[in-house]
């Protein structure tokens, strides 16, 4: 899907020959042109996954959001992955920043940092602010490819006479509407996870609630789906690893769910499976 204005990165700093601090509500909207001397900063979950999105357009460092961590620590996973590439990357606070907002992680405080960002002076408790300003000083990015890091298959689940359900990485993989299906995705439940399911207009969603958030951002895309009809529910990042749709499927446990999901029987603490076949229906 192509990215309207709104959701294109914006200039933070601009720090001349240094680089500039780029800013956006998804390390997804890094994923179409090259930001080869620039910092990242993007509200996303700081897993490998999301980390990817950026990195592959060669932004030189970059800072996303906590998520919980979760389970396995997912939500921070893409640390020690660009560690590998000596790609310097912290992690904004979980209850300090809003999922799905950029701006907000300039505000809140970095609970992680990792090597190649420690190496220039990063460090947990400063803002994101002042992380990604001493970030400015890393040497230019390049380009790259992670084949195999990322599970791209929309994997089918199930299938009855109705619909059928779907895991997958992520909707803005799916191509077209998928009125009579139900999809765990995973990602997290903000904002920006609306921004993409509305135009699959899916019978049913399951996402991450990403450890909530700040404002509870991590599950306000559920609301916009429900103005539109449609029922959404996520689980918790304890139960399921964020970035794995798979896990969302098998291991999630509902922590939350819209009123179309409720009235489709969805209730707290439904294995994420059952409440799939639920909004099936």
């Amino acid at each position: 899907m192509a990215e309207s204005a709104a959701h294109k990165p914006t200039v933070h700093v601009d720090a001349g020959a240094e680089g500039r601090v780029m800013v956006a509500d998804s390390l997804s909207f890094y994923e179409h042109e090259a930001w080869i001397n620039d910092v990242a900063v993007g509200a996303s979950f700081a897993g490998a996954p999301t980390a990817a999105m950026a990195m592959r357009q060669g932004v030189k460092a970059w800072i996303a959001h906590e998520a919980g961590p979760g389970k396995d620590e997912a939500g921070v996973s893409g640390l020690p992955f660009a560690d590998r590439y000596s790609v310097p990357a912290a992690a904004i606070a979980t209850m300090e920043a809003r999922l799905g907002d950029g701006r907000t992680l300039l505000a809140g405080h970095v609970i992680r940092a990792n090597k190649a960002a420690e190496a220039l002076g990063v460090c947990a408790g400063q803002t994101g602010d002042q992380a990604a300003r001493l970030m400015l000083k890393a040497p230019p990015g390049q380009l790259r490819d992670f084949p195999g890091l990322v599970d791209e298959t929309i994997h089918e689940m199930a299938a009855t006479p109705g619909g059928k359900i779907y895991a997958c990485w992520s909707f803005s993989r799916v191509t077209r509407a998928h009125p009579d299906d139900v999809f765990c995705v995973a990602s997290h439940g903000a904002k920006t996870m609306a921004f993409y399911a509305l135009p699959i207009r899916p019978k049913g969603l399951i996402c991450n609630d990403g450890g909530r958030g700040l404002d509870d951002s991590g599950v306000e895309g559920l609301v916009e789906m429900a103005c539109h009809g449609l029922a959404a529910v996520a689980v918790s990042s304890a139960s399921a690893r964020i970035g794995d749709a798979l896990s969302t499927y098998h291991d999630g446990i509902v922590s939350t769910a819209n009123e179309p999901a409720r009235a489709k029987g969805v209730t707290i603490g439904m294995q994420a499976a059952e409440a799939a076949r639920l909004m099936l229906g």
